[in-house]
């Protein structure tokens, strides 16, 4: 009876320690494009569109549906990308629990408790726990999967059979990468088909077509564009790899995670204590698992033993890591997440049968020393993992990761808070890298988290500032860019509302522009000459060159201009470095501002980075400036004073290219004849 309470004490302990590492501060976890994407799909699943694929893998072919209704669940009650991440770490705080009980229904209460502890504290178990991402959907159903195979296999429940392949068709419809159990499931039935009924064995294979079929009548209608893409990725040429070795191997420990350190990784480690040692001896120890299962699957089969329950953890881990040594397709960490939680239960089963091992061979007082001493390096395992993981979220909240860990949802959700509480019936401009929501990160993280409340314009602070007819609220994303001087010149920044990142210099800043300074806006901009009227409602007000001017070098243009009416078209500013025979030396193309977004009265600054020819001679140059329908091309018509089209583009300068360093400087421009 005291063992029993015991045991049970010591795994609420165990479940107490996995909920606390993967639900406690979800705030912490990445939301970046693919997080979002995610949440969208599942959006538009509850207004009624019922999708039969999911997201776009890595190999470019669209996946089954099931992470879209999974995510569904939890955005029905809010759209906080916290709860999602809370809904995933909670189911995988249940594979957790899941793993204590398989693990002791085969293996005993010591293993049991071993393995779950193992599993609850790991590093990268955690950080592939709480995130709204697909591999972090895969180790509650890897458990349910792998109790299904043994007690089909081992206790020869029929039933179960069934049940693994509705758990390998939810696998593989939630990530491809669970591609790679359907060869170890196919090898165990084939070893063991004596145990296995015709009956289920049809019923679990009818069950597994019955959940794809949405997703092959899809295809099917579709030109098999998926079912294509995936084989052709098969069939590409494989090379030789022990990635899949090494990947396999790092997810057993802490080992590798400061590698989500990105650029500050070295900080991290001389920051962080130093126990690396006990992530060898955990590798160490799932060997020793590797090699006792070996030893017992042979010695079992030599003496006519039943061997199935280990031969299955044993064929479980080997098989994925083998046959991807001649990978077709890159690999990575995450696609390994398939095999949780099959390591731990190896390491589970070696230091339990080697402690009984020790009992059986040893005096009375060595064998103490021994149960004590392998019951201290799992814990002391334990408790180095458990810091490391605390180490490693604080160390994401406080420093740049750039290259590793995302920024944490945290900040994206005090900005976007911080925006509906300022908004105040202004339009809302958000400045940042990207500004397409569909294609964009920071553009599809507030456009995911404002609506459908608030409909923000985005502009890319890269190329582009906005000046709208009507009050604004801006949110200028971390970053550097020249839209910060622009805007500290026209507008009014909210100093008191600035959201520090990660306790550095970076920001979220917020101004307020009021709409009667347009005017006076428009008239500095517009200094020094008339505008120049385009027949495609774009009016060109003025323009700025600066950088360095010398073969090799780029010069930079600032086009200031405005919309006079809304565009019919698709346009992209075209601007040509040219000697006086009209010779091209460089070139730079691009929207200046998306076609799309423009609205009447909008004043826009555009920077154009034009490269300059190695090649080019010293001499006066210009450049050709002007609009035209993209993709098409056919090119805007400027305007005279009377509407009149005199021309399909603008010189500007003259520019001395060999001069070195250009500051800031304003030019004469010239309307150039048509041809």
């Amino acid at each position: 009876m005291r063992g029993v309470t015991a045991t049970k004490l010591t795994l609420v302990a165990i479940m107490l320690l996995a909920a606390y590492l993967r639900l406690g501060h979800l705030e912490l976890v990445e939301f970046k494009l693919d997080e979002v994407k995610h949440c969208q799909r599942a959006l538009d699943l509850l207004q009624g569109h019922l999708p039969a694929v999911g997201s776009i893998s890595s190999l470019g072919m669209a996946k089954p549906p099931l992470m879209t209704y999974l995510i569904a669940i939890p955005l029905a009650i809010s759209r906080d990308p916290v709860l999602a991440a809370g809904f995933i770490a909670l189911l995988n705080v249940g594979a957790v629990l899941g793993c204590f009980f398989l693990t002791r229904e085969y293996f005993g209460d010591r293993a049991g408790l071993v393995a779950s502890l193992l599993f609850a504290v790991n590093p990268w178990a955690v950080i592939h726990s709480r995130k709204i991402f697909t591999a972090d959907l895969v180790p509650p159903f890897a458990v349910l999967l792998l109790e299904a195979i043994l007690a089909a296999l081992t206790k020869r429940k029929q039933n179960k059979l069934v049940l693994a392949f509705v758990w390998l068709a939810c696998l593989i419809q939630i990530s491809p990468s669970a591609l790679s159990l359907v060869p170890p499931v196919a090898l165990l039935l084939l070893i063991y088909r004596a145990r296995v009924k015709l009956a289920p064995l049809v019923g679990g294979i009818l069950a597994f077509v019955l959940i794809f079929s949405p997703y092959i009548y899809h295809d099917l209608t579709h030109g098999l564009a998926n079912i294509k893409t995936l084989v052709s990725a098969s069939k590409a040429p494989a090379s030789f790899s022990l990635k899949s070795v090494q990947y396999s191997l790092q997810l057993i420990s802490g080992s590798g995670c400061h590698a989500l350190a990105g650029r500050s990784f070295e900080k991290f480690l001389s920051e962080r204590a130093d126990f690396a040692w006990l992530d060898t001896i955990e590798t160490l120890l799932f060997l020793g698992g590797l090699a006792y299962l070996t030893w017992r699957v042979l010695k079992g089969w030599r003496e006519g033993e039943d061997t199935a329950k280990f031969s299955i953890p044993l064929l479980w881990f080997l098989t994925p890591v083998l046959l991807n040594i001649r990978p077709s397709i890159p690999l990575h960490l995450h696609y390994f997440v398939v095999l949780y939680p099959i390591q731990f239960v190896i390491i589970a089963i070696f230091a339990v049968e080697a402690s009984r091992e020790a009992q059986r061979w040893t005096p009375p007082l060595l064998r103490k020393i021994t149960a004590f001493a392998l019951g201290a390096l799992i814990v002391a395992i334990a408790l180095w993992q458990v810091y490391l993981t605390g180490a490693l979220f604080r160390f994401v909240d406080q420093n740049d990761t750039t290259g590793g860990y995302g920024l944490p949802v945290k900040y994206y959700l005090r900005a976007a808070e911080t925006v509906k509480r300022l908004t105040e019936g202004s339009q809302v401009l958000i400045l940042s890298e990207g500004d397409v929501p569909a294609w964009h990160e920071t553009p599809a993280i507030f456009d995911f988290l404002l609506r459908p409340s608030l409909s923000p314009r985005y502009i890319d602070y890269q190329q582009a500032t906005v000046f709208p007819q009507e009050d604004a609220l801006y949110l200028l994303a971390p970053g550097d860019t020249l839209a910060v001087s622009v805007l500290d010149e026209y507008a009014q920044e909210l100093i008191d509302e600035r959201i520090g990142i990660r306790g550095g210099p970076d920001a979220f800043r917020f101004y307020r522009f009021e709409s009667g300074s347009l005017i006076s806006v428009k008239a500095s901009l517009a200094r020094g000459g008339m505008p120049i009227a385009l027949d495609n409602g774009v009016e060109i007000l003025s323009y700025d060159v600066s950088g360095e001017v010398s073969p090799g070098g780029t010069l930079r243009l600032a086009l200031y201009w405005t919309v006079r009416a809304a565009p019919d078209a698709s346009y992209h500013f075209f601007n040509h470095l040219v000697d006086d025979e009209g010779q091209r030396w460089g070139q730079k193309d691009g929207p200046g501002y998306p076609a799309g977004q423009w609205q009447e009265g909008d004043v826009v600054v555009s920077w154009f980075d034009i490269s300059i020819s190695p090649d080019t001679p010293p001499g006066e140059y210009w450049v050709l400036t002007g609009m035209y329908t993209y993709p098409e091309g056919v090119r805007a018509s400027v305007l005279d004073e009377r509407g009149q089209p005199v021309s399909d583009a603008v010189r500007l300068g003259p520019i001395e290219v060999g001069l070195g360093s250009l500051g800031l400087v304003k030019m004469a421009w010239v309307v150039e004849p048509f041809g």
